[in-house]
């Protein structure tokens, strides 16, 4: 009696495979995994911290920094850098506060307002860089000066308080037991990642941080996509700042300080380019929910604030590093000598 054997046949175990290879193989993965390993090893580590009030506090804090973390990676993708946006969030949240508390005009009014500031600032920064020589880094350091000193002058160093309920709610209030804040990132994200790999002006953003010479000969109009990204970046930190202003009932023009390095780090941990061309917005949003569940964790664990950002800066450096040597042996070098050699060659069109 001959035995029977089971056997698939391999146009069946293809479709199968290929799953497989997508899954393991997504820069992503490897991101969520150490995001579930992390929740992990905190839910041991401390009682507290899979409690409702600690993990509303998480995620609204998450929710905030991925506001900045996700305008920063059109950046980023451009193969540029925007230091800025902690000094627009400063004066944001200045200018929502004057509009709102000392001119008493409506929400309705008052907001958009406020978010036109910021997103001046980053028409400012994307046209002196789209029309000059001037390196973004240099540009926007600048202008984060210029945003910040704008935020203390106008204010004399104080804070300003006295909000109407029916705005704080955009920052404390929860819709079907989630933080209003979760929502509002959850939708951002979401156009974003839509207009990055489903619109032409997405494909533009990669090509100009992959090859700009390329992006020229292609007819592609660099300047204004330049432009764009800057604007996309000041005004979702404009977004944030309102949002952070309503969480904490409070204008201040010292809000915002270091947001630029948090939002860069969470770009860059989450698998992007800093010579852009590479990069997504689900790594970007695991990213900061890495570095948000790394805070948290050390606060749970009793850690003192001033290791606190002891640790944090190192998880930046290090992820910047990382990223530098990974790319450097893709630019036809050997580390950081690719790196230089890239460098060199990256023309300013």
């Amino acid at each position: 009696m001959k035995s029977a054997t089971l056997s698939v046949s391999p146009a069946e175990d293809v479709p199968q495979r290929r799953l497989l290879r997508r899954i393991v193989g997504a820069k992503e993965f490897g991101l969520l995994i150490a995001v579930v390993v992390l929740v992990v090893f905190l839910a041991i580590q401390s009682p507290n911290f899979l409690t409702a009030g600690n993990l509303t506090v998480v995620s609204r804090q998450v929710a905030l920094a991925l506001f900045i973390s996700t305008g920063m990676t059109f950046v980023i993708l451009a193969g540029q850098i925007d230091l800025s946006v902690g000094s627009v969030v400063a004066l944001v949240s200045v200018s929502t506060g004057l509009l709102m508390v000392d001119a008493g005009l409506n929400p309705v009014l008052a907001l958009p307002l406020a978010i036109l500031a910021g997103a001046l600032v980053g028409l400012f920064n994307g046209a002196v860089f789209a029309f000059t020589r001037i390196p973004s880094f240099v540009v926007t350091l600048g202008s984060m000066a210029m945003a910040s000193g704008l935020a203390l002058g106008l204010t004399t160093g104080s804070t300003i308080s006295g909000f109407p309920s029916g705005f704080l709610f955009l920052g404390q209030g929860v819709w079907l037991g989630v933080p209003v804040p979760v929502w509002l990132a959850a939708v951002v994200a979401l156009v974003a990642h839509l207009v990055l790999t489903k619109t032409v002006f997405g494909r533009h953003v990669f090509l100009i941080g992959s090859n700009t010479e390329a992006a020229v000969l292609s007819g592609v109009r660099v300047r204004a996509v330049k432009i764009s990204i800057f604007v996309i970046s000041s005004s979702l930190a404009a977004f944030a700042s309102v949002i952070e202003t309503a969480r904490l009932s409070v204008g201040r023009p010292d809000a915002g300080s270091g947001y630029e390095l948090v939002a860069i780090g969470a770009v860059v941990i989450g698998g992007a380019s800093l010579f852009g061309g590479e990069g997504s917005i689900l790594g970007t949003v695991l990213g900061t929910t890495l570095l948000g569940l790394i805070l948290n964790g050390l606060i749970m664990l009793n850690i003192s604030a001033y290791w606190q950002e002891m640790f944090s800066g190192a998880i930046i450096v290090l992820a910047v590093a990382l990223n530098m040597r990974r790319r450097g042996g893709r630019a036809g070098g050997r580390g950081w000598a690719g790196v230089l050699a890239r460098i060199q060659k990256k023309p300013s069109v």
